[in-house]
């Protein structure tokens, strides 16, 4: 009797939630805790802009231009938007300058990432796990030769790469920095260097 009633129910879609979270993987789940980017004037040491960061989690930080601050990267969405504070600039401060397509997704996959970098110039960016294995995603390249999706039957203009290097030791790794060409890893015992790109 109590499972029942009389009354029909004029919108049975709203009771359901808009999405199933038991089909939302850990990496889409929002963190409870927020988290802000506040702005403190360097004379009053009172805040002068906050912005709610809401879910854009914050994956790490990068100096690209020494007479700048540090860039910071966040995650949106599925991909990584690289932002350049500007001290001197009081409408936009944050420039957007770079965006990683699809590192977002990629790294919340990665269980054992202990650092994360780009190369000043954007031209890559690059996950370390605590032992041996380091990730490289480049940015995509235009194609020099003609490839067509099958599904979509259209040509494909540029292809974006990823490499994993397996460096030889057990040692746990300290330290990773990028730079345009190279990436120095860091472990107790070794300084590993990784040619990344040979061009330059």
């Amino acid at each position: 009797m109590h499972l029942t009633s009389e009354e029909l129910n004029p919108n049975p879609e709203k009771e359901k939630p808009p999405c199933n979270a038991q089909e939302l993987e850990e990496c889409d789940i929002f963190f409870e805790e927020s988290s802000s980017l506040c702005r403190f004037d360097g004379s009053t040491l009172k805040t002068t802009h906050v912005v709610n960061l809401g879910s854009n989690q914050y994956l790490f930080s990068v100096i690209v231009d020494p007479k700048e601050m540090p860039c910071f990267c966040l995650r949106h969405d599925v991909d990584a938007l690289l932002w350049q504070p500007h001290s001197s600039k009081q409408e936009d401060m944050w420039e957007h300058i770079a965006t990683f397509n699809a590192l977002g997704y990629v790294q919340a996959s990665k269980r054992d990432k202990k650092f994360f970098a780009c190369a000043p110039n954007y031209s890559y960016a690059a996950l370390c796990e605590c032992l041996r294995r380091v990730f490289i995603y480049r940015q995509p390249t235009p194609m020099s030769t003609v490839l067509y999706n099958r599904k979509e039957g259209r040509q494909v203009g540029q292809v974006a790469k990823q490499q994993v290097a397996s460096l030889e030791t057990n040692d746990p790794i300290l330290g990773f920095q990028a730079t345009n060409e190279r990436l120095f890893v860091l472990t107790t015992k070794n300084l590993f260097l990784i040619k990344v790109n040979t061009e330059n």
